[in-house]
């Protein structure tokens, strides 16, 4: 269980003044991990002991301990992406790393199961009442987004993917009202645009659905609807395979809740990827 978890399972069991401070170091971590304990007690308008009483309630000794935990959560760490393939040369023999590679997908995709079988349905729900669907992910997140935008695009013509071409996230998000659903995917280090997008959803009133790593990302903290998936890997990158997971299982979710209409439009769709010569038939020529 990481920091985040950790904090929103105890949440209701905190008094109101450390309820108070958690949220608030949940909404400002980039803050508190650079800040004096007095200096942060001050924004957050509580006193310095509350600070202190909140790390030690979480299981930390003291604030430093639980800053220290903040950092390690944001991945402030020298641990870096470069640091962390470093250790995959010291692992020893190759077989192990396989093993534990597809081991962490096998512990990742359960978790992601476990998660959020109720969120899928009301994820489902959103979508289908939804006048357009506005999809996003940046960076190592686009995979997961591009795969939602592409198999979407099969049965339904309302879908758009705020792909940050040219610059170009306010072409859509100029776009949207309270009809409109958007769905962004991000986790850990989360993306400058993806924000920007969470925050021009929430001015349009569009209903917002995140698929993200944490229940306090602040994807999830803005959502109505959060999709949860484990990034843990041996490898030095995140694992983005249970996110994907969950954009197969929503597609599928969303295919048998429009019945034949959505059958009938994939059928269209494939057709005219075989007759165009898109996809390569055996036995037809591709010339």
């Amino acid at each position: 269980m990481n920091l985040r978890e950790n904090i929103v399972n105890q949440f209701n069991a905190l008094s109101p003044e450390l309820q108070r401070a958690a949220e608030f170091s949940l909404q400002n971590s980039n803050q508190l991990v650079v800040q004096s304990m007095r200096g942060f007690a001050a924004e957050a308008g509580v006193k310095p002991a509350t600070l202190l009483r909140l790390a030690q309630r979480l299981g930390f000794e003291g604030w430093n301990e639980l800053k220290d935990a903040f950092i390690d959560d944001l991945g402030l760490r020298s641990d870096t992406y470069g640091s962390k393939a470093e250790k995959l040369i010291a692992k020893g023999p190759q077989s192990e790393l396989y093993q534990e590679v597809f081991a962490a997908h096998q512990t990742n995709l359960a978790f992601t199961q476990n998660e959020n079988q109720a969120a899928m349905e009301q994820a489902v729900t959103l979508l289908d009442a939804a006048d357009n669907v506005y999809i996003c992910g940046f960076r190592a997140s686009f995979p997961i987004a591009w795969s939602l935008f592409y198999v979407y695009r099969l049965f339904n013509r309302q879908v758009s993917l705020i792909d940050g071409l040219a610059s170009n996230i306010e072409v859509f998000t100029r776009e949207l009202s309270a009809k409109d659903c958007v769905l962004l995917t991000s986790f850990a280090p989360y993306s400058r645009e993806s924000l920007d997008v969470l925050h021009a959803a929430k001015q349009a009133g569009a209903q917002i659905i995140t698929i993200t790593d944490s229940p306090v990302s602040p994807l999830a903290q803005a959502a109505d609807c959060t999709l949860l998936f484990s990034t843990d890997s041996p490898s030095f990158f995140p694992s983005v395979v249970s996110g994907m997971g969950i954009a197969e299982c929503l597609m599928a979710m969303l295919v048998a809740r429009h019945g034949r209409d959505a059958v009938n439009k994939i059928e269209n769709a494939e057709r005219y990827l075989i007759d165009s010569g898109a996809y390569v038939v055996p036995g037809k020529s591709w010339k």
